[in-house]
C-alpha cells in the first residue's frame, strides 16, 4: 500500500486557510481573495457541506460571464444569478415588490434613457442622473417621476429592478428570501444600491462574501466602490479570512504585482486598501514558472495600420503557442490567448490578426440596443402596449413627439390614443406585415485541431472573470495607462493588477515608440516591475529578417 505523499507547507497552509472558512460557525464571512486564489473551489466546498437543496442555496455575482463560469463549475449545486437577475426574479414572484407593474412587465435595456427623454421633453430641462441617484441611494433624488413612467411602461431597466427590489425589502414592504446559505463574488465591484440588497440578504441568511478590492474596475462605469469591502472587513459582525495562494499565475507575475503595490504605496496610492497576502503557489504553478520565467516587454519601433507591428508581433507570439497549451485551454473553457487592449491600438491589431486567419472574440457585456424593431416586436404581441408605441416614437422622432409625451405626463392615457390617427394606422400597418428574425440556434462548431486557436480581445473592465494561458497587454504607453504619470490614480494601478493576473502561462506587454504621427513613452507602470523580472524585446524592421519563415511584409 502506498502511503499518501506529504503535503508541502504551501499546500499546508492553503488547506489549513480553506478549513478556517469551512469549520466557522460564524454566520456572516467575508472572504479577502485575490484573483487567482480558488474562490470557486472555495464555494464548491462550503455548499458540499451546506444543508438542504440546490434551490435553497444561491450564488450572486456581478456579470454573465461569472455567472455562467460559476453555474458550470459548481454543476447544480446552488441557484446562481447576477444580482440583476435574481431582483427581477424577486419582482415577478412578489406582488409587494412590483408594486403598480403588472406580473408581465418587461425588463427592457435602455428604459431609463427613454425616462430621461420623458422628463426633457415634460418639463423642458435637463433630466436628473436618475440611475446615478439609484446606485448612490440618494437621499435627495427625482425618483419619483422615474418609477411612475416605469409604471406607465409597465417595464424596468436592470438599475431600477435592484432598486425596486431593495425599496421593498428594506422598508419592510416584503421579507427577503431564506436560504441555508448565501454566498456573494465579486463583492468590490457592486455600488451602493447593490450592496445595500446584500445587506437586507445577510440579515436572515448566513452569507459569505468574497471579494478583493485591488480588483475594483467599476466606479467610472458602474459607481462602484471599493469602499464597501474595506468597511465591511472592519465590520465586527463579518468574520474576515484571507485566500493566500495565487494558484493561477507563474511566479513572476504573482511578484509583478507585489512591485506594483510596493511602488504604489512609496507614491502613497492605495491609501485604505486591504493588506493581503498575495503568494506564488509551487505545486501548481512550479512547472509552468520554470517554463516562462519572465514577463515579455515589447517595444515596437512604429506602429500604423500599414506597418503593423503589435498585431504582428502577437500574431506570431500565439502561433508559437504550444499545442497541448492550446488543448488545455479549450479543455477548460478559457482562452489560449487574451488581448487586453484599449482604442485606438484595438481596431489594428483585431484587423491584423483576422487577416492573417485568426477567428477573434470581442464579446462583451451590453445590454440589448433599443430600435425601431424592437418597438415593432412589442407591439406585434401587444398592439396597444405604451413601451412599444415609445420605442417607435424614439426611433421615428416625429414632431409632434413632445405633444403626445406631454398629454400622457399624468399616466391615465394610452400612446396608442395620443398618437395622431394617421401615424398610429401607418404604425399599425408595419407591425402587422413585421416578421420576428429566426431564432439564433448558436452551437458553432469547436474548431479542429489544427485550426489556429481562438483569440479573445478585450478591455481591462472586459477582462474581468477571464484568465488565459498567454496574455497581451498592448498600448501600454504614458497619457493613456496612466492618464497623468505625475498624478497615477489608485483604479489605473487596478486596472493594470487586473490585466497581469489574467495569465494562467506568459504574460507580454507591449508599447510602441510611434504611434502614427506621435511619438509615444512607455507606461511608468511597466518601471514599476523589477527589471529582472522583464524581458526586454525591440521589434523594428530589422527584427523581422530574423525571423524563421517570415515573409518582409514591414
Amino acid at each position: 500500500m502506498v502511503e499518501d505523499e506529504p503535503m508541502s507547507a504551501e499546500e499546508a497552509e492553503l488547506r489549513a486557510a480553506i478549513e478556517a472558512v469551512l469549520q466557522s460557525p460564524s454566520r456572516k464571512k467575508l472572504v479577502i481573495a485575490g484573483p487567482g486564489t480558488g474562490k470557486t473551489t472555495l464555494f464548491k466546498q462550503m455548499l458540499e457541506l451546506a444543508s438542504g437543496e440546490p434551490d435553497q442555496r444561491i450564488v450572486l455575482t456581478f456579470i454573465n460571464n461569472l455567472k455562467d463560469d460559476l453555474e458550470k463549475e459548481l454543476e447544480g449545486q446552488a441557484q446562481v444569478f447576477t444580482l440583476h437577475s435574481y431582483c427581477l426574479g424577486l419582482l415577478h414572484r412578489n406582488p409587494a415588490l412590483r408594486g403598480s407593474l403588472s406580473p408581465d412587465f418587461r425588463c427592457c435595456p435602455g428604459l431609463a434613457s427613454l425616462i430621461a427623454d420623458d422628463w426633457e421633453l415634460i418639463n423642458s430641462s435637463e433630466a436628473p442622473q436618475f440611475v446615478g441617484e439609484m446606485r448612490s441611494l440618494a437621499e435627495e433624488n427625482h425618483l419619483h417621476f422615474y418609477l411612475a413612467r416605469g409604471h406607465y411602461y409597465d417595464a424596468v431597466d436592470f438599475d431600477d429592478s435592484v432598486y425596486r427590489a431593495f425599496d421593498g425589502l428594506s422598508s419592510g414592504r416584503a421579507a427577503p428570501d431564506i436560504y441555508v446559505l448565501v454566498l456573494i463574488d465579486e463583492y468590490q465591484d457592486f455600488n451602493a444600491l447593490e450592496a445595500g440588497v446584500i445587506g437586507v440578504l445577510g440579515e436572515r441568511n448566513p452569507i459569505l462574501i468574497v471579494g478583493d478590492d485591488d480588483q475594483a474596475l467599476y466606479s467610472q462605469l458602474r459607481d462602484a466602490s471599493w469602499d464597501h469591502i474595506r468597511l465591511l472587513s472592519k465590520n465586527d459582525e463579518f468574520e474576515v479570512f484571507e485566500l493566500p495562494f495565487c494558484m493561477r499565475c507563474p511566479k513572476v507575475v504573482v511578484e509583478a504585482v507585489a512591485d506594483i503595490i510596493v511602488e504604489a504605496r512609496k507614491l502613497h496610492r492605495l491609501e485604505g486598501r486591504i493588506d493581503k497576502p498575495y503568494k506564488y503557489f509551487p505545486p501548481a504553478k512550479g512547472a509552468d514558472s520554470a517554463k516562462y520565467p519572465k514577463i515579455a516587454n515589447v517595444e515596437t519601433s512604429v506602429q500604423r495600420k500599414n506597418v503593423n507591428y503589435m498585431g504582428r508581433y502577437i500574431a506570431q507570439a500565439i502561433a508559437e503557442i504550444p499545442q497541448d497549451e492550446v488543448e488545455a485551454a479549450a479543455r477548460g473553457g478559457y482562452p489560449a490567448a487574451l488581448v487586453i487592449v484599449a482604442k485606438p491600438y484595438r481596431d489594428q491589431i483585431i484587423g491584423y490578426l483576422e487577416s492573417a486567419g485568426y477567428s477573434v472574440s470581442t464579446r462583451r457585456e451590453s445590454g440589448s440596443a433599443i430600435d425601431r424593431e424592437m418597438g415593432l416586436s412589442i407591439l406585434k404581441e401587444k398592439p396597444d402596449s405604451n413601451l412599444g408605441w415609445r420605442i417607435v416614437l424614439d426611433a421615428d422622432r416625429p414632431p409632434f413627439l413632445r405633444d403626445v409625451i406631454v398629454r400622457t405626463a399624468e399616466g391615465t392615457e394610452r400612446l396608442v390614443d395620443a398618437v395622431p390617427g394617421e401615424y398610429r394606422d401607418t404604425v399599425l400597418a408595419q407591425v402587422d406585415a413585421y416578421e420576428p428574425p429566426p431564432l439564433d440556434e448558436g452551437g458553432e462548431e469547436p474548431p479542429a485541431p489544427d485550426e489556429k486557436p481562438p483569440v479573445r480581445v478585450t478591455s481591462f473592465e472586459g477582462a474581468k472573470g477571464l484568465s488565459a494561458q498567454h496574455v497581451f497587454i498592448a498600448g501600454l504607453h504614458d497619457g493613456e495607462l496612466p492618464h497623468d504619470p505625475a498624478g497615477i490614480k489608485d483604479l489605473e494601478i487596478c486596472k493594470f493588477v487586473v490585466g497581469l493576473t489574467r495569465t494562467r502561462k506568459k504574460c507580454t506587454l507591449i508599447h510602441t515608440r510611434r504611434f502614427g504621427d506621435s511619438w509615444k513613452s512607455p507606461s511608468s507602470f511597466i518601471s514599476w516591475i523589477d527589471d529582472t523580472r522583464l524581458d526586454f524585446i525591440k521589434i523594428d524592421k530589422t527584427y523581422w529578417t530574423k525571423q524563421p519563415g517570415e515573409a518582409g511584409n514591414s
